[in-house]
């Protein structure tokens, strides 16, 4: 059975790129099997700024601008590519210290890149009944609608994904200590805000939630 038969084909398909690219799914055809979400993601969005005419909010820039910007988006975008998670937490910490951040475009991509990651990863800090526990249901919710298909396909189930087999609330705490609370820190300490505000109403957040979910 081949998965674009199940899936309508350019729609946000709700798996991972792994499962896309190894289902060889139209998307994954489309974009060479490179960041796959994120393409779509690029591409849906730019679609909507070009075609909608109280949306171009590039419209009036000059061309040389509107290249600049336009790349600095996908490249920010493309980065959102949890592949490139770890890639990212380990450049930002070599160079924090080091005279970090220079007007170089690629320390600016970095740091917004890992902007963009804290204000996705950012809702392991709400309040756990009205926006953690609703993100952590609906995450798994595609999790294991992946490791459904997966045994449909006979395939491999990826970590955390069999339905049978997969404590939820021990692999989203997983994913906060090995994810989330690492990025969440360091974020801190490049905008210098390790004693601030905003530090504050992180680790109170983030070990409130945690300690829920032990």
């Amino acid at each position: 059975m081949f998965v674009a038969n199940i899936i309508h084909d350019y729609e946000h398909p709700g798996y991972s790129n792994q499962f896309i690219v190894r289902t060889k799914h139209p998307i994954a055809i489309r974009y060479s099997d490179i960041c796959v979400l994120e393409n779509h993601h690029l591409a849906s969005a730019f679609q909507v700024i070009f075609k909608k005419g109280n949306c171009n909010i590039m419209k009036d820039i000059p061309w040389g601008m509107y290249r600049e910007v336009r790349k600095l988006i996908t490249d920010i975008v493309l980065n959102t590519d949890m592949s490139k998670h770890f890639s990212l937490m380990t450049t930002l910490k070599t160079k924090l210290g080091n005279n970090f951040p220079t007007d170089a475009i690629e320390d600016r991509v970095l740091v917004l890149s890992v902007a963009l990651r804290t204000c996705d990863l950012f809702k392991v800090v709400r309040d756990g009944r009205s926006v953690f526990f609703k993100w952590m249901d609906h995450m798994f919710d595609e999790y294991y609608k992946q490791g459904d298909m997966e045994k449909v396909l006979d395939l491999p189930i990826s970590k955390f994904m069999d339905r049978e087999n997969t404590n939820k609330e021990k692999a989203y705490l997983n994913y906060i200590q090995v994810v989330c609370k690492p990025l969440l820190t360091t974020f801190f300490i490049l905008v210098q805000d390790e004693e601030g505000e905003n530090t504050a109403i992180f680790k109170e957040g983030v070990d409130k939630n945690r300690k829920t979910l032990e």
